[in-house]
């Protein structure tokens, strides 16, 4: 058992300490003055009362804050915050620890509410979302699943077939933490095709995978759909644009023939007629033709490029027009430096058009800087503008009179291929465009 006495038994004694020495002074003193008996005994009787009394109100009252403050903090402990300590009006330090104690076991009662609330949402939209998730240990068995999950794998109430199950969760070994994948899947006999993103999470100090599974099927069917209805409606509208005046040459032609007149007399206008057919079979053709380059564009070879070098080469082939290079600094890029320049020249060529269209002595301006790890390059150009942003990516969209309607397309493809971002705006409180290229400085 522990020798050590309790806070309150210690001052108690301590008080006991400071006092008993002057009471006993006190007594022998009167006996050494020869007091009389009585007054002496009456003496010893009224101190000994007080000092009792006074320090049981010492041990009783010590005890009580104390127990008090220790009921608060076990309280607290348990998760019960609603308990609160009072204080005189005169006990300044006690009442300053009492108030902390308080302040504290509010605030602590304020984010348990708020964090049952925020778990009652949060339960709420994880079962009320499609979106399947379920949570694995390190053995890949099965933590937790939502609704719709328990609908994905079909869950029932009884207990499921471990062995289909496990084939079933094995199909999402292949993802790493942070990969965001779109895979062909089987759950439960149902086959398509799900996005799956998978994130990592600790619980008890090991690790845990938590994986978000959407069933993209029919929303990839609906997107493709939407592609080959847009895709058969532009090649429709060019391809009869190309054989409607075929078809009504030859039709004429084949009059002057079946009417046996002079060929001679008509020479001219069976050749003019067989001008315009190849003419628009030659149209046709390089229609054709565009559309395979944006349908099979190569993949990237990479190499390390100097941007300023790049940048000179291009703009040298717009040497007639007002080109400004705002930015000095040199970057190193990792790009297929070809296909990069191809996107240059294609941008630069349609600021000149548009200046020109314009109408006026238009400046081009080229800057760039680094954000991010990323190459951020701005063209801008004081030309007539974007009249229809909505249609700028659309294939074969075009107007100009002589264009073919996929060179932003065709930018915009290599781009990406290259994990970056173009994107192109009319100016703020200025006439003309700015095109904004984004490419990633690493690999």
């Amino acid at each position: 058992m522990s020798n050590k006495k309790s806070f309150e038994s210690q001052l108690t004694r301590l008080s006991l300490i400071a006092s008993l020495p002057l009471f006993f002074l006190t007594v022998g003193l009167m006996i050494y003055a020869d007091i009389s008996i009585y007054i002496v005994l009456l003496t010893v009787l009224l101190s000994s009362i007080s000092i009792v009394f006074c320090h049981s109100q010492i041990h009783r009252k010590s005890a009580y804050q104390f127990r008090s403050l220790s009921n608060i903090l076990e309280a607290m402990i348990q998760g019960d915050y609603t308990l609160r300590a009072h204080a005189g009006n005169h006990d300044l330090a006690l009442k300053e620890l009492i108030i902390a104690i308080n302040t504290l076991a509010e605030r602590l009662n304020k984010q348990r509410l708020e964090s049952v609330e925020s778990q009652l949402l949060l339960r709420t939209v994880i079962d009320h979302i499609d979106v399947a998730i379920i949570a694995l240990n390190d053995n890949n068995e099965l933590m937790f699943f939502n609704p719709a999950a328990k609908k994905l794998l079909q869950l029932a109430e009884i207990k499921t077939d471990e062995n289909e199950l496990n084939i079933q969760l094995a199909q999402l070994a292949v993802l790493e933490c942070g990969e965001n994948k779109v895979m062909p899947l089987s759950f439960s006999g149902q086959y398509g095709k799900f996005n799956i993103h998978m994130e990592e999470f600790r619980e008890e100090g090991k690790q845990r995978k938590l994986f978000f599974i959407t069933n993209v099927s029919n929303m990839l069917r609906s997107e493709e759909q939407n592609a080959w209805q847009s895709l058969v409606r532009v090649l429709s509208h060019e391809i009869n644009n190309s054989l409607s005046p075929i078809n009504s040459i030859s039709q004429t032609l084949k009059r002057f023939l079946d009417k046996h007149e002079n060929i001679q007399e008509h020479k001219e206008d069976l050749l003019e007629g067989l001008g315009i057919i190849a003419q628009r079979s030659n149209n046709l053709k390089e229609f054709v033709n565009s559309y395979k380059q944006i349908s099979h564009l190569p993949k990237p070879k990479k190499h390390p490029s100097s941007l300023k070098s790049l940048v000179e080469k291009v703009t040298k082939l717009f040497h007639k027009n007002t080109i400004t290079v705002a930015t000095s600094q040199d970057l190193t890029l990792f790009i297929d430096a070809v296909q990069i320049e191809q996107v240059l020249i294609n941008l630069m060529k349609n600021a000149v058009e548009a200046i020109k269209a314009a109408g006026t002595a238009g400046e081009i301006v080229i800057s760039w800087q680094v954000e991010n790890s990323l190459l951020v390059m701005t063209i801008t150009d004081d030309g007539v503008g974007i009249a229809n942003d909505t249609n700028m990516f659309v294939p074969f969209y075009t107007t100009k009179k002589q264009g073919s309607g996929i060179g932003l397309v065709f930018c915009r493809q290599i781009v990406e291929a290259h994990n970056g971002e173009l994107s192109l705006t009319n100016r703020l409180n200025k006439q003309g465009c700015k095109v904004t290229l984004k490419l990633p400085l690493s690999h």
